[in-house]
């Protein structure tokens, strides 16, 4: 800060806070706040819906009480009051009269499988025979008054046929299916029958890559759309088509040729084709259109830089809507972008009249698409019809030009615009994306009013009041004002239609029954009819009622919510244009307030991007706190292990252990502090004199210095068993009140006898032992308690030595070979010899001499001295060690090494020493 200023350092705003301000300012800017529902209705209301799962009027008897197999619904189709399904190898006829069941049943059923040479055929091209080499019933079409026109993809070869609507009996014979039906059931088709002609949209061959609109049936020719033009079409996926005064419309999206310098983008298009067509010359065009001309199909939210909802997912028929035919489309964004629905409504005559305007063209593959001059325009005008009335009389006549134009300029210029120019339903970052809709322009007791239902993707189905005169408002009104959230309702129950998955869920087709107050909502599984209103859910609350504002409830004189059925003749009171309910009070006792909230689904656009870019900041932090404390925790861990490591290496008290101690501290130490524990009354004076190099090589010998150890017994045993020595001593581990054999070392004076299991080699070594001590000094005494009285040695010959030991090493501390000297087995058991009553030896005569003062430091602490750990029971037999009287001449008295310590440890050695 400046000097005097009392203001201090200015603070800085922080730039998450700034990006999320700007964000919030943007997505505000781009997309209108979105109100959630007026009401919500409950999810258990899906159990009182009727299904149709393909059961008969007398249900079949069945292990699971149901149908032997599962539906694969592809298309319905509602003619009255019959609804007509088509399934996997069946369609079904259903009344749709009202019944008290709760469940539809059908009352006609055709079965039409493939042949078993189809099907092989099938799976001879590498399809599975379940899912695809059926018969999928992909056309569903009333020819007549009487016939309905059926095609399957039949085992990838399809076909069509005429059979009786009443009795679903054949009429005729079957006819091809190419381009009118595909081969392939996940792939999109759409028919219509007008003036005894079929138009179809689909794709003709095996491989799905040759896409056409095609006409058959009926007196006049064959015709289709250029083969493999990508001008034409470009990966097309056929949505819906109408018929509209002399031409039939297509809509479908596909992938854009004039925007090839950015890549693959998708785009809506509608295309249409004249009736009468007959087709070109046999020069230019020959079975093929002459009128077919394709234009975009504008969807956006206007602003600065328009945001596109460019997949058409469903379009209705043509609505009369304050007077004006329109149809209403369901546009979605593409998979990899912001999720988002819209409903867009398209005047026919605005579509007519982008059809009469400019034609676009591309010079050359390198240049971008431009407008083509009018005065480049032949005349008459390529894409019309021809008239008996007018110069040319049929399309077979035209001049080459046209047609060549026709050929190679089939895209217009301009885009349609929606009306409004805005959408009139929009649905962004919701849980869904919209797939269906269907439109009730005649709804309430007096039908003056419009209701949209969408369906999503997931069978959630959305329910707007369209405000009067939305079509016909001349001032551009914001995106979705021109619209009313009603409701919004479950209508798929897993407990009865089937499994609860996304594909299981797929909403494939929406009807309204008018006449019952119903829609028809088809998925793979079943068939759902659900009320469009769900009145009682507001009985006993007026004011939820009137701010319900659904035209097909109202409130009544006798104080409930009802469904008005139309022109109703009691009195009833609805607040559709406004739902102000502020005049009424409070609802008493358990009311719909639940049913009213926002669902959990529905977020705006603000709060969505508020929430990413808060939640990414947050994980940051999160994220560093995190390995920041790893590492650290790790560190920790991992000096932790160390100090334990040290503290063992420190405290160990096994030969092994002392010994690699005393490598490490051979510089900073003394030897005898080493083995300083294992003597009770300190380092003899003679042994402390021994230097590390004498303790390292004698001492304390190595697995590298210890000879390989030969398992046999020493002949000075005779009534033990060598090879069940080990299981004495498990056996006293394991049973430490028992009497097992067991020896006793004592720990000197004022500490407890620590009691070990004997072994007949610890006896050898004893006695071996003695003799080195016997050698080395001839007044040795063994010791015995003082109340037995002494008790004296029995020494051998004069004269008699032991054999001497030749060295292993270059070291004179290093144990020499001995065969006496063997691995350490444990005592023996079982048929070795009984002990139980005390060893045939005494262990009286195992004391050391411990006035011996010449002997070799080495003499100690032997190799073979290994004790294994644990202690034995109290009692049993043990050697005791008593001060001898010692000879003249021979030193001070110096007790015998206590080997206490090494009780705990002992080190288990293998054949190799390791």
């Amino acid at each position: 800060p400046v000097p005097g200023d009392t203001m201090g350092p200015p603070r800085r705003v922080p730039l998450v806070l700034l990006l999320l301000l700007a964000a919030q300012r943007t997505a505000r800017g781009t997309f209108p706040e979105e109100p959630g529902p007026i009401a919500v209705a409950p999810e258990d209301y899906v159990k009182h819906y009727a299904v149709f799962v393909g059961h008969g009027p007398s249900r079949p008897a069945s292990p699971e009480g149901g149908v032997t197999q599962r539906l694969n619904i592809q298309r319905i189709l509602k003619v009255n009051r019959t609804l007509f399904i088509g399934d996997r190898d069946n369609v079904y006829r259903v009344s749709l009269e009202p019944s008290s069941a709760g469940e539809m049943r059908y009352h006609r059923k055709l079965t039409w499988r493939s042949n078993q040479h189809d099907i092989s055929i099938c799976r001879m091209k590498g399809k599975h025979e379940v899912r695809e080499c059926r018969n999928f019933v992909k056309v569903l079409l009333v020819r007549n008054e009487s016939l309905l026109f059926v095609c399957g993809t039949n085992a990838f070869n399809p076909v069509c046929a005429n059979y009786s609507m009443d009795t679903l009996e054949p009429v005729g014979d079957n006819v091809s299916g190419m381009a009118r039906c595909p081969y392939d059931p996940k792939h999109a088709n759409v028919a219509l029958f007008t003036g005894g002609m079929l138009f179809t949209a689909t794709v003709t061959d095996f491989l799905a890559i040759d896409a056409v609109i095609y006409r058959s049936l009926g007196d006049s020719p064959t015709l289709r759309t250029v083969k493999h033009d990508s001008k034409w079409f470009k990966e097309p996926y056929f949505v819906h088509a109408v018929e509209w005064r002399s031409h039939v419309y297509f809509f479908f999206r596909e992938i854009a040729m004039e925007f090839n310098y950015l890549e693959k983008v998708v785009v809506s298009r509608v295309a249409r084709v004249c009736k009468n067509d007959m087709g070109g010359s046999q020069r230019v065009l020959e079975k093929q259109w002459t009128s077919f001309l394709k234009a975009r199909l504008n969807c956006s939210v206007p602003g600065d830089s328009h945001f596109y909802f460019n997949v058409i997912q469903a379009v209705t028929d043509i609505l009369e809507l304050d007077g004006r035919p329109v149809v209403l489309a369901v546009f979605s964004t593409p998979a990899n972008s912001i999720p988002g629905s819209a409903v867009c409504a398209f005047d026919m005559t605005q579509v007519a009249a982008v059809f009469e305007g400019r034609f676009r063209e591309q010079k050359s593959p390198e240049s971008i698409w431009t407008p083509v001059p009018e005065d480049m325009v032949p005349k008459p005008r390529p894409g019309c019809c021809a008239s008996p009335g007018m110069r040319y009389n049929s399309s077979s006549t035209f001049p080459d030009e046209i047609l060549n134009f026709v050929k190679t300029h089939p895209l217009m210029d301009e885009a349609v615009p929606s009306l409004g120019n805005a959408p009139w339903i929009l649905r962004t970052m919701s849980r869904y994306q919209l797939r269906k809709i269907v439109v009730d322009n005649a709804a309430g007791p007096w039908g003056n009013h419009t209701v949209v239902f969408l369906g999503s993707n997931t069978g959630t189905v959305l329910k707007f009041l369209i405000q009067p005169n939305a079509s016909t408002s001349p001032a551009p009104a914001p995106p979705g004002s021109q619209s009313v959230f009603l409701e919004e309702f479950e209508t798929y129950h897993p407990g009865r239609c089937g499994r609860d998955t996304e594909d299981e869920r797929r909403l494939l087709g929406l009807e309204l029954d008018k006449a019952a107050g119903a829609l028809l909502l088809a998925f793979p599984p079943c068939v759902a009819r659900v009320p469009v209103a769900r009145c009682q859910q507001h009985s006993g609350c007026m004011k939820t009622c009137l701010g319900s504002r659904d035209p097909y409830c109202g409130w009544t004189p006798e104080g409930s919510c009802v469904f008005l059925e139309p022109s109703p003749r009691v009195a009833f009171e609805q607040d559709i244009a406004s739902g102000s309910t502020s005049h009424l009070g409070e609802c008493e006792g358990l009311v719909t307030e639940s049913f009213v909230d926002e669902p959990d689904g529905l977020v705006s656009v603000n709060l969505l991007v508020i929430s990413s870019v808060a939640a990414f900041v947050i994980g940051a932090v999160i994220s560093g706190f995190s390995v920041c404390w790893f590492i650290g925790h790790r560190d920790r861990k991992e000096l932790a292990r160390r100090k334990d490591k040290e503290t063992i290496l420190a405290h160990s008290e096994s030969v092994v252990s002392v010994s690699r101690l005393g490598e490490r501290r051979a510089r900073g130490g003394q030897p005898g502090a080493l083995l300083a524990p294992l003597m009770p009354n300190g380092w003899p004076k003679d042994l402390a004199k021994v230097t590390q190099h004498d303790l390292d090589s004698g001492v304390l010998p190595t697995p590298e210095q210890t000879p390989l150890q030969q398992k046999r017994c020493p002949g000075a045993l005779q009534n033990c068993t060598w090879e069940q020595s080990h299981n004495i001593i498990n056996a006293a581990l394991r049973d430490p009140g028992g009497s097992g054999t067991a020896g006793r070392l004592h720990a000197g004076s004022g500490r407890p006898a620590r009691g070990i299991p004997l072994s007949c080699h610890a006896i050898l070594v004893d006695q071996e032992l003695e003799a080195e001590l016997s050698d080395s000094s001839g007044d040795g005494h063994w010791g015995r308690d003082p109340q037995e009285g002494p008790r004296t040695r029995q020494h051998p010959p004069a004269g008699t030595r032991r054999p001497p030991r030749s060295s292993y090493g270059d070291f004179a501390g290093t144990p020499r070979p001995s065969p006496e000297r063997r691995r350490v087995v444990s005592a023996p058991s079982g048929e070795g010899g009984d002990f139980t009553e005390g060893p045939p030896w005494h262990p009286e005569q195992l004391n050391f001499n411990a006035n011996n003062g010449t002997g070799r430091p080495g003499a100690h602490l032997k190799r073979n001295h290994t004790f294994n750990s644990g202690e034995a029971p109290a009692g049993g037999y043990g050697r005791r060690v008593a001060t001898a009287p010692r000879a003249p001449g021979t030193g001070h008295p110096r007790a015998l090494t206590d080997l206490h310590h090494l009780l705990r440890y002992g080190v288990e050695r293998t054949p190799s020493g390791q």
